[in-house]
């Protein structure tokens, strides 16, 4: 139902980063900005939802805990808030999707159906923002709320008694089970000819398996949230298309990816000096696709202290899943950061680090860098990595093309992990509709111990900061990728390695050398002209000496190699690489801050 395996946190990220130093690094296009280090006081939420960190200590890592308010249906006026019939009294099957008196208790309930208008999402957001906050987490009954991460993953949804007709349209729908640390109430509600109808909850729904629960003293208890599949693999499959479960966290997957990183509804405040706020998705609205459609329509209601929102979601099933999400925020009070468009990842160690790790597989992350393509057309690939500190990088733009954390590597020899099967998780790549105006993408590293910590958030944080009274409306498409290859024309900066040169003798320096493997598109062409092909190689408060590049005939293109020695002036620096010929540039532009 939902893979928690691999990210359940047994140490919230919030106490690693209690104690971490925060390194914050300011790019621009081009240059070093600056650098400075500060004390993190608050750790950012950087893990998925069955693995997130929290805003309230007393909630260990779940991404369903947050501060926010409790879903609600909307009023009669307002798309229309229903009183929930008995989960006997109206259904609809598996087969044929369609509403009707059912003979069992067991089918899937919905409510009489009402209007349903797009823009009374909006006008609920926006009614909200003028209310008091109210928190939204619940008193669980004690089976579920003391329920382990691995017995909650038992609870699984009656596939037969999935929403929607996969025989007319591929789609189905799936709920999950409140319990864990998911304990705040969402609200789900079905569209069908413009019709709204409530799914009150059902304990029929679900199998409880070997949790030794029955689901008899649960009838008052919503939904966690809910998955969408779809037969992505082949026409007679039905996989893992879309989820959304835990605070305002959810995903998507293409043809033949697996589960992976996470995006996100929005950040507020994520690594600030004030802590974080969550906030939670706390009702959904999803049209029930009609025959030979092939993107499904979800609406949903964001909430927080600060904040509320309208979002909907277009979700396209295809080898590389789309989703274009719209979103209109209300702000009921000032927000220093906001954090738009956000991805969630995991980075413990590549190729190019691997200290203090003993495994057996040589890399662990489910996402291997940050590509951003700047206002300017410049394409920068950024290698992530797992820092002994806090890192933060801002990297300050004007209307973003586009920006993601991308899964470069597609070799399983180099990962060796069949249950996690790195190799065939998505990147995710956000494409900004319309201009985003000045701000920066802001890369968050939090240092971790384990794998079951997203220890990685990218996201763009617009230069106005949001005042209370005001609204934000933006609008975005993420697609889940295999490596980026398909998103430009550049060759690509594949891996990154470095290594420690020891000081030697004659007064020689120590210094750390650098090698970089640049292969793709045009790069070939040129490599019959090696000595004229230049890497352009710069690096703030350094010297940049040895450099050489040559042909790497094992895996394609060339090899860059240099090495980098400290001034003494600065304890950081910022390194740029790039490949050209002539005054024609033919890779993205390989970057990384570096701590001396």
């Amino acid at each position: 139902m939902y893979r928690f395996q691999k990210r359940v946190t047994s140490v919230s990220v919030h106490a690693l980063l209690a104690v971490a130093l925060a390194g914050f690094l300011t790019f621009g296009a081009g240059d070093f900005a600056r650098a400075q280090d500060t004390t993190a006081k608050e750790t950012p939420s950087g893990t998925q939802p069955a693995a997130s960190t929290q805003a309230n200590p007393e909630k260990q890592p779940d991404g369903s805990a947050d501060s926010t308010a409790a879903p609600a249906s909307p009023s009669p006026e307002q798309a229309g808030q229903v009183e929930p019939v008995d989960a006997s009294a109206t259904a609809e099957t598996a087969n044929d999707g369609s509403a009707g008196v059912q003979d069992g208790p067991e089918k899937p309930a919905v409510s009489v159906p009402v209007a349903f208008d797009p823009a009374l999402v909006i006008e609920r957001a926006r009614n909200l923002a003028k209310q008091p906050f109210e928190n939204p987490h619940r008193e669980l009954p004690e089976a579920l709320a003391n329920l382990s991460s691995e017995n909650y993953a038992k609870i699984r949804f009656k596939s037969e008694r999935a929403f929607f007709s996969q025989a007319n349209s591929g789609f189905a729908l799936d709920l999950y089970h409140p319990g864990n640390m998911y304990d705040v109430p969402v609200a789900i509600n079905l569209i069908r000819e413009g019709q709204v109808q409530a799914v009150p909850y059902s304990a029929g729904l679900f199998d409880f398996g070997e949790t030794g629960l029955s689901g008899n003293d649960f009838s008052t208890q919503g939904y966690a949230g809910f998955r969408l599949r779809y037969p992505l693999g082949n026409v007679a499959g039905s996989d893992e298309l879309a989820t959304f479960l835990g605070a305002s966290y959810f995903r998507i997957q293409g043809r033949d990816q697996v589960a992976g990183q996470m995006a996100r509804g929005l950040t507020i405040d994520l690594a600030g000096p004030s802590g974080e706020e969550i906030p939670v998705f706390r009702e959904f609205w999803i049209v029930a696709p009609k025959e030979g459609e092939r993107t499904i329509t979800v609406f949903a209601l964001l909430d927080s202290v600060r904040v509320t929102g309208a979002y909907r979601f277009d979700i396209r099933p295809g080898d590389n899943s789309k989703v274009d999400v719209s979103s209109t925020l209300f702000f009921r009070d000032r927000v220093e950061k906001i954090g738009l468009a956000p991805l969630n990842s995991m980075f413990l160690y590549g190729e190019q680090k691997r200290r203090r790790f003993e495994d057996y597989r040589g890399e662990v992350h489910s996402s291997d860098g940050l590509l951003i393509n700047n206002g300017k057309g410049e394409w920068l690939w950024r290698p992530l990595d797992n820092p002994a500190n806090l890192q933060i990088s801002s990297f300050l733009d004007e209307n973003p093309r586009g920006f993601g954390l991308l899964q470069r590597d597609r070799n399983f020899d180099h990962y060796q992990d069949l249950d996690t099967r790195f190799d065939q998780q998505p990147g995710y790549w956000v494409t900004p509709k319309g201009d985003w105006g000045k701000g920066h993408v802001e890369l968050v590293e939090i240092p971790s111990p384990s794998e079951s910590n997203d220890n990685i958030v990218a996201f763009w944080v617009p230069q106005n900061k949001p005042e209370a009274g005001t609204e934000l409306t933006f609008e975005y498409q993420i697609a889940a990728t295999q490596d980026g290859s398909d998103l430009h024309k550049l060759s690509q900066a594949t891996d990154t390695h470095i290594m420690h040169i020891p000081a030697g003798g004659n007064d020689e320096q120590a210094a750390t050398r650098f090698i970089l493997n640049f292969a793709g598109e045009e790069l070939e062409y040129y490599l019959t002209d090696l000595e004229n092909l230049k890497a352009n190689i710069s690096a703030s408060n350094a010297e940049i000496r040895n450099v050489r590049i040559m042909k790497d005939p094992e895996n394609g293109g060339v090899r860059v190699m240099f090495d980098l020695i400290g001034t003494g002036e600065a304890q950081s620096s910022n390194l740029r690489a790039f490949l050209q010929y002539d005054d024609r540039v033919l890779s993205e532009t390989w970057t990384m801050p570096w701590v001396f």
